[in-house]
């Protein structure tokens, strides 16, 4: 086989545990399913902060967000942090962004060759979080309650129109890949990750996926009640933040919330449809690899809570599917935590498959160091390999442990989570310890941090934890990185103002130049049935 292309599809804070292909018997998730069904499945694999700036940075860079200083929604995303785009076009692809992907500051590329849409949100500083600011004291930007109250089906919405753009500019780049390599005689690998704001809330989606769920049967929050506010404070933080402590969603708000977020999955279920039968309709298939993922969950009502912000499974984990040639990907479930940190090494060794790979990634005759060069810095492990690992049980779901960070709005201090394993640890300085067994409460609903039993397990989570983390000093870091990146948004605000905001380039596709030379170039032949 030649050097796969590679698809990222990442949606918006779409759960784990919304998918069919996880187990929802609710979900109306087809597309994704097949993908899961002759693909590879990560059952348990978790962003590496819940919060949706910060993580795709550490999801394009391969490390940990404290380690790119990606701290927030309001934190810029430095242009000298090689990314999986840069790394995957110094090994000869054609790389291009498509859609969302929250890049704060003046480098809206990060490595990508090509961006074809603006984001949804602005590239400015505009939410830097204030850790000195009573968290009832809103900043203008903070998640609120309205969304569960006022969910229902939308003719069109800013999200809609964003989306509906994605995905018509995600076929048609698929055309221009296939034009490209078809006037060039050979065919040049590429990464496309496409990337919607669905089903981010407000939960409003298109009118024929909510009626699609007109007879479906969606459970409600298992465990709706909130957690007590002296075992678990960040749980009340979150919820004062976003005004759930003023105005609790009844049961029928809280249905239909829960339907909307699932006819939105639905709706990004429709575009993964549409973006597989494009590649079949280019002959471009059966040497493409797909990658389903998102940068974080939704809590749905959980625990009382909504939206993300939280080290709870439903906010936290995330889908992973990866379809593609046999060459590439054994299909099969695999149970050992991953994250996101391994998705950029994950890359890499898809993109170093096939006959020309050698040659792209210099070959035998390359100088000494040339491949490490690429791979320098990545702190994650190829989700291929893990699942290599696992299938010989060479490692096990305890050899390997996961990292989930917080340093954004609705805590006042650092809050770092470890899983390894079946426990989950969560740590933030003036708040009591969170160690749940996941394979004896799946819910989280029984703290074993003061139970003797579990003694051993909490020093040794709590003792890797503190070996990678100052949590005094960073939280002075943190704090600081506050305050000067404030000043600097208020210093931007005065005078002449320029956004960071990227502008695409205008589309100049259709006739140009020669008249007859521009036909021949637009035209794909369509593929014999």
């Amino acid at each position: 086989m030649t050097t796969p292309n590679i698809i990222v599809i990442q949606a918006d804070q779409m759960a784990a545990q919304a998918l069919g292909a996880y187990g929802d018997q609710a979900a109306l998730t087809p597309n994704m399913d097949a993908l899961a069904a002759d693909g590879a499945v990560f059952d348990r694999a978790y962003c590496n902060t819940p919060l949706c700036a910060p993580s795709r940075a550490s999801m394009m860079t391969g490390r940990m967000p404290s380690d790119v200083d990606c701290l927030d929604n309001g934190d810029d995303f430095a242009a000298s942090v090689p990314t999986f785009a840069h790394r995957l076009r110094k090994l000869g692809y054609h790389t291009a962004l498509i859609g969302r992907m929250h890049f704060i500051g003046p480098d809206q590329h990060h490595g990508f060759e090509q961006r074809l849409t603006t984001d949804v949100y602005p590239a400015d500083l505009d939410m830097v979080p204030d850790w000195q600011r009573p968290l009832e004291e809103k900043l203008q930007w903070y998640h609120e309650a309205e969304p569960v109250f006022t969910a229902g089906a939308a003719s069109a919405n800013v999200q809609q129109d964003f989306d509906d753009e994605v995905i018509f500019k995600t076929l048609r780049h698929l055309n221009d890949r296939k034009r490209a390599n078809q006037a060039a005689g050979s065919d040049q690998p590429f990464l496309m990750v496409t990337s919607f704001i669905h089903p981010h809330d407000p939960y409003e989606p298109p009118k024929a996926n909510w009626d699609r769920f007109a007879e479906v049967d969606i459970p409600d929050p298992a465990h709706p009640e909130v957690p007590d506010a002296a075992e678990d404070p960040h749980s009340h933080r979150l919820r004062t933040m976003c005004g759930f402590d003023q105005r609790e969603p009844g049961i029928e708000d809280v249905r239909r919330a829960r339907r909307a977020y699932y006819a939105a999955v639905n709706y990004i279920d429709d575009h993964v449809g549409a973006i597989r039968k494009r590649l079949e309709e280019l002959d471009l298939a059966k040497n493409t690899v797909i990658i389903v993922t998102s940068d974080h969950g939704d809590m749905l009502g959980e625990k009382g809570l909504w939206f993300k912000m939280s080290p709870y499974e439903q906010s936290s984990r995330v889908p992973i599917i990866i379809n593609g040639p046999a060459e590439v990907v054994t299909p099969g479930r695999y149970a050992n935590p991953v994250s996101l940190v391994d998705l950029a090494p994950t890359l890499l060794e898809i993109a170093r498959t096939g006959s020309d790979a050698a040659s792209a990634d210099g070959g035998a005759d390359a100088p000494a160091g040339a491949a490490s060069a690429i791979d320098e810095g990545l702190v994650g492990t190829s989700l291929l390999e893990s699942a290599r690992r696992e299938a010989t049980g060479e490692l096990g779901p305890e050899d390997r442990d996961v990292v989930v960070e917080y340093f954004a709005e609705g805590t006042y201090r650092p809050q770092v989570t470890l899983v390894r394993g079946d426990c989950k640890l969560t740590l933030c300085p003036g708040d009591p310890a969170l160690l749940f067994d996941l394979a004896a409460d799946p819910d989280e609903l029984v703290n074993r941090a003061e139970d003797p039993a579990y003694a051993q397990t909490l020093q040794a989570m709590r003792e890797e934890l503190e070996s990678r983390y100052d949590l005094d000093h960073l939280e002075e870091h943190v704090l600081g990185s506050q305050s000067s990146r404030q000043l600097v948004a208020d210093a931007l605000k005065v005078g002449t103002v320029r956004h960071w905001d990227f502008d695409p380039e205008p589309n100049h596709g259709y006739v140009r130049g020669d008249f007859w030379s521009a036909f021949r170039f637009g035209k794909i032949p369509a593929v014999e049935s």
